[in-house]
């Protein structure tokens, strides 16, 4: 009897052991697709500074969303790309995205990626002129180049011109890139720039730099531009956002990582994430970014409140936007272009 139990607990263990050792065989189940996102800004600038660090750091992949950068420059294309559906999210001026919104595009603006006050843009001027007061002395015997109605530079060109009681006629360009490179060919006596355009320029020998936002003072700055409110934001069309709602809210929470970071780099730093993102930055030279990077550091682009947009913000905007934006006759209580119709912060609250 004993030595069949003994037989019996070797068959059992036997038996278990071959069962623990033999393959299981599983059906893995299909992961789901990573959602894709398709984006667009309005040019590559530092304003942007968030989207190129979560670029480079590959922190939307982290936040398991799939992001195509279809466009690194659609300053003047960039409306039609949203408004026709052909991409997702586009980073740009606030003033476009109520443009667009008042064409009856229902729009909405989801995250501020930076500040705006006068400390902007470069005004530069040809290497003979070395003063703000010799172009004024030249009347109307000069041109400056700018971009166009709706974006910085000719708002902040509105200003200055007014300050510093300048009457050269102006020229518009589509492009950053434009506006630099009609500057530089010499045809132009001066022009307001990005600047990284500005820098290169007088590295070159070729400008001037008549105010330079990183030595501009406080006063200087307010004359250049009375106001302080988000400008370059994150947008899209309201349905499409919602249809695509969760690929959006895991960008966005991208993006706050990514301003994290952003406000702990050194523009060296930042110089090295654009050195390798090639696509973008083009051959700009590091020298150039790090001054740009420079400028958005001490506050003038400074990033508040994580992204969020206040009714406060909204308000010195609607001040600022007659005169400087082409809005003067612009009814900002109409349906689409409201505070509360056209700011969606609900994907910034739930970016956690």
């Amino acid at each position: 009897m004993a030595r069949s139990l003994e037989s019996f607990a070797v068959a059992v263990a036997l038996a278990t052991t071959l069962a623990m050792s033999a393959p299981v065989h599983t059906h893995a189940q299909p992961q789901p697709p990573v959602p894709k996102l398709t984006v667009a800004t309005a040019s590559a600038h530092t304003a942007y500074s968030a989207i190129w660090i979560a670029l480079d750091q590959k922190l939307f992949a982290k936040h398991g969303v799939d992001v195509e950068l279809v466009n690194s420059n659609a300053l003047s294309t960039g409306a039609a790309m949203i408004a026709s559906g052909n991409v997702d999210l586009l980073a740009t001026t606030v003033f476009l995205g109520i443009r667009i919104a008042a064409e009856r595009k229902p729009l909405s603006i989801i995250m501020n990626l930076s500040n705006i006050d006068g400390r902007g843009n470069a005004l530069v001027a040809r290497p003979d002129v070395t003063s703000i007061e010799q172009l004024a002395a030249m009347g109307d015997r000069c041109k400056v180049n700018i971009l166009p109605q709706g974006s910085a530079t000719w708002a902040f060109y509105l200003y200055i011109s007014e300050a510093y009681k300048l009457r050269c006629g102006t020229n518009t360009a589509s492009t950053p890139q434009l506006a630099a490179a009609g500057f530089l060919s010499g045809h132009f006596e001066a022009a307001l720039i990005n600047p990284q355009e500005a820098y290169g320029a007088r590295e070159a020998g070729k400008a001037n730099i008549l105010l330079d936002p990183l030595t501009m003072t406080k006063r200087e700055a307010e004359l250049a531009y009375p106001y302080h409110h988000p400008l370059s934001v994150l947008m899209g069309l309201r349905a499409n956002l919602q249809s695509k709602k969760q690929a959006v809210i895991r960008f966005v929470a991208a993006l706050k990582e990514a301003t994290a970071l952003m406000k702990t780099f050194t523009p060296q730093q930042f110089a090295e994430t654009a050195g390798r993102l090639p696509d973008v930055f083009g051959s700009t030279p590091a020298s150039v970014i790090k001054l740009q990077y420079q400028i958005q550091m001490i506050g003038i682009w400074e990033q508040p409140n994580d992204g969020r947009i206040s009714e406060a913000d909204w308000k010195d905007l609607v001040a600022a936007a007659p005169k400087g934006w082409g809005f003067s006759n612009f009814n900002f209580d109409a349906e689409n272009t409201r505070y509360a119709d056209i700011v969606d912060m609900s994907y910034l609250d739930a970016a956690k």
